[in-house]
């Protein structure tokens, strides 16, 4: 098996992407050396470190969707993740994991990205994904973070002197706009990811490869019922690069 470091965005349930994107990967025969994530990218790429494989981190996440609709009430849907990774996570501490782990969370306080990778996980990743006017900041270490998306929603930084040999996915592709057609989510949701486009790009800039399946922008991170679906495009847009790479 080849061995890369992996960076993983956040987006929601487009996150799911990353779980196809990764099995794409193993099934070519490139596995994570390292992971960095930030919201959703954290929280699957933490179960991907912790010793799960694609398809078991598929059917946990679906299961745990199944029993709950997480974004009618943000503080309980808060701790019903929480919840979820206290039962699932075999491990307690960044350094216990088998495959390194950098979370990525924003400073509420004093602004600017924080990259958490040792001490106690939980914290760190209910942090990475606490989506601002969503769900609550999280304390790490006695401050405030919420979600790492918005200071960069691809934290390539730990990986910055082997950049050449990062794939980064990013999950959040833009769609065509069109005036006059887009609903409230769907409008809030491509103001969020203009905000932190150029970031991404910049991020992208010089690794070896940049994964974001276009048709990933039909859905909004809120979708939580196409979770199957977008897994399966980004397993199929990964398998297609890697074919066309190789």
């Amino acid at each position: 098996m080849e061995k890369r470091p992996f960076v993983l965005s956040g987006g929601g349930i487009r996150g799911a992407a990353h779980i196809g994107v990764l099995r794409a990967f193993h099934e070519a025969g490139v596995i994570p050396a390292a992971i960095s994530g930030t919201s959703a990218g954290a929280l699957v790429g933490a179960l991907i470190a912790d010793g799960y494989s694609t398809v078991e981190v598929s059917t946990l996440i679906s299961a745990e969707l199944k029993r709950s609709r997480l974004i009618r009430r943000p503080s309980f849907a808060s701790r019903r993740i929480a919840s979820f990774l206290r039962r699932t996570l075999r491990h307690r501490y960044f350094e216990e994991l088998p495959i390194p782990l950098h979370v990525s969370a924003t400073d509420l306080e004093n602004g600017g990205q924080r990259i958490f990778s040792h001490g106690e996980l939980l914290p760190a990743l209910m942090a990475s994904c606490a989506i601002p006017l969503v769900f609550p900041p999280v304390k790490v270490n006695g401050i405030f973070h919420v979600d790492g998306g918005m200071s960069n929603n691809l934290p390539v930084e730990p990986f910055l002197k082997e950049k050449d040999r990062v794939i980064a996915v990013h999950v959040n592709p833009l769609p065509v706009f069109v005036p006059g057609k887009r609903g409230v989510m769907r409008t809030m949701d491509r103001i969020w990811h203009l905000n932190f486009r150029e970031m991404v790009m910049r991020s992208a800039r010089g690794c070896y490869l940049f994964v974001e399946p276009p048709e990933l922008s039909r859905f909004n991170m809120f979708e939580l019922s196409k979770m199957s679906n977008i897994e399966q495009i980004g397993y199929a847009w990964a398998a297609e690069l890697m074919a066309k790479k190789r």
